[in-house]
């Protein structure tokens, strides 16, 4: 049995669900079980619909379980998302890992428990080549994930106004003359809230000098995003997925693909939201 430990809007965990999916095809009928457990980072990835479409929408046809209150992901002991453990027939982990990769590995220890079974049900199987699926490959030297929700901030405050998180309040944000690296910066109205950040202002901005190949968001909002980099339009060579025409349009709470490049750069994002109620989460990279 694999124990999948994920949730929706992460990147990381969206990256290894082609090859979970591609084993459930692959090895269902020679008795692998696969177990989703979808535990969620943000409130909005408690919501039974939203994990719904994001199941449908990965192609996920093994069984989900919600544990919106980690208790399962308590009884595991773990701290990471995502993470795989691996069960033999009587129920024994005999394989954790975490984080992306180590795919091969993982096949192998699925085939290798699969013989064991087959051998004590005296059965013949023949499962022995690899799914062969893409690697992503991570820029060595990146941004790391920047967090909008005063929740997460110990240890880890990219948030570069002097004006700082204020839990729970409305802060009126001005930009510095001065933008550093690695750290985002917000102009107008933001409220202050657990998970994310939430313009209330009719319009507002967020600046962020990155280094990176790949730039997400995760966020929510019925909006539209003007996408600048350096100051100018985004040029298409560079635009992730969901940007049209340097735009973003903003619907279901997810992870929105904002930039895709082929070598890790060093730009200045600028993000202008057009209407209010937008809310951002997080930005991750590869």
């Amino acid at each position: 049995m694999l124990y999948d430990f994920w949730t929706y809007s992460c990147i990381n965990c969206i990256r290894t669900l082609p090859y979970i999916t591609a084993w459930d095809e692959k090895y269902q009928e020679h008795g692998l079980v696969i177990i989703g457990i979808h535990t969620p980072e943000f409130e909005f990835e408690k919501n039974k619909e939203n994990v719904s479409v994001a199941v449908k929408k990965f192609g996920i046809n093994y069984p989900v379980i919600l544990d919106n209150n980690k208790e399962i992901w308590n009884s595991f002991e773990n701290r990471y998302w995502p993470r795989k453990y691996i069960a033999d027939d009587e129920g024994y982990i005999r394989f954790d890992h975490i984080g992306e990769g180590a795919y091969k590995e993982t096949e192998t220890v699925i085939q290798e428990l699969l013989h064991e079974r087959s051998v004590k049900n005296n059965q013949n199987i023949n499962i022995d080549n690899i799914i062969e699926i893409d690697e992503y490959e991570h820029s060595t030297l990146r941004t790391p994930e920047l967090y909008f929700g005063y929740k997460f901030t110990n240890g880890r405050n990219q948030l570069g106004n002097i004006e700082g998180f204020q839990p729970d309040k409305i802060v009126d944000y001005k930009l510095p003359d001065k933008i550093n690296q690695h750290f985002f910066y917000l102009d107008g109205q933001w409220g202050n809230t657990k998970d994310g950040m939430k313009l209330i202002s009719n319009t507002g901005k967020i600046v962020l000098n990155y280094h990176a190949k790949q730039v997400n968001i995760v966020a929510t909002g019925d909006t539209d995003l003007e996408i600048l980099i350096d100051g100018r339009l985004m040029l298409d060579d560079i635009s992730g997925v969901d940007v049209k025409s340097s735009i973003t349009t903003i619907l279901e709470p997810r992870l929105y693909n904002i930039i895709e490049s082929q070598n890790a750069e060093s730009h200045t994002l600028t993000i202008n939201v057009k209407q209010p109620d937008f809310e951002i989460f997080t930005f991750t990279f590869g």
